[in-house]
């Protein structure tokens, strides 16, 4: 099977988000999203950031000058400053701001060379140290993590049959070995996972401390079983294990170090 291209992941996640925010009333702009944040500074979240992409000038304030690090997250002054500086914007501004700004980033990516995956990336994500790989890599999920935070403030269902869900998974997939990290070397954890982003992840702890995939067949001291909205909402952060509907077998006190250390978005 083919990876798809990243640049149609990452439209296809914008366009999904778009689709949901123009269905949101007057009063659902206001509600509670993420700490601290609502719809509506979500909004302002991804604009700035799908603006930043598109090359756009940032208003008066929203642009915060850090040191450079290879790959590593986002810094929260800088997404904390890129809110603030909208927060004076009417809903319809943002949105076109939005809406432009993925029509302009589109145009702008069919000309950047992608041979090199760890080439720097343009703009801000180069200036802050990624590379082209980790900026391809993580605005599609950016994009759909936040597309589901605004469904969960105004009760809308999670969405896990999308480009952006199937991509983020894929991701969380190649992450999960890292959730056994810190355990005994010979620790074995096997997750099943169903729904659309059904699949068995399982890793086993080698001698030199480190996790690796492993057949599931070969067995586990735990076992985990949840459906894909509970995982990858686990992975990004946006439950805590203890309210999460998982069935454990096995070791209690492993199961929740792993489940704790599913969270890799940040």
């Amino acid at each position: 099977m083919t990876n798809p291209d990243p640049l149609t992941v990452w439209d296809e996640a914008a366009q999904d988000l778009l689709a949901l925010v123009h269905e949101l009333s007057d009063e659902e702009w206001d509600r509670p999203a993420l700490p601290g944040w609502t719809a509506r500074d979500v909004l302002a979240h991804v604009a700035h950031l799908e603006s930043e992409a598109a090359g756009f000038e940032q208003p008066a304030g929203g642009r915060v000058v850090v040191e450079p690090g290879r790959n590593r997250p986002m810094p929260t002054e800088v997404t904390e400053a890129g809110v603030a500086a909208r927060r004076d914007r009417s809903v319809e501004d943002l949105l076109t701001e939005f809406e432009r700004a993925c029509v302009v980033r589109r145009e702008a990516m069919t000309n950047v060379d992608r041979s090199d995956p760890k080439a720097p990336a343009p703009g801000l994500a180069g200036e802050l140290g990624w590379d082209l790989r980790t900026w391809l890599t993580n605005r599609p999920i950016d994009l759909w993590v936040h597309e589901q935070d605004i469904r969960r403030a105004t009760g809308r269902p999670m969405v896990t049959t999308s480009a952006g869900a199937a991509h983020v998974a894929a991701v969380m997939t190649a992450a999960f070995p890292a959730a056994l990290r810190k355990l005994p070397a010979g620790t074995s954890v096997v997750a099943h996972v169903t729904g659309p982003q059904g699949r068995v992840l399982a890793a086993r702890v080698g001698e030199d401390g480190r996790a690796a995939p492993v057949d599931p067949a070969d067995g586990s001291d735990v076992t985990l079983e949840m459906d894909d909205a509970t995982w990858l909402r686990l992975t990004g952060g946006r439950i805590a294990p203890a309210d999460a509907a998982v069935v454990v077998t096995g070791d209690a006190d492993v199961a929740a170090q792993v489940l704790r250390r599913l969270n890799v978005t940040p």
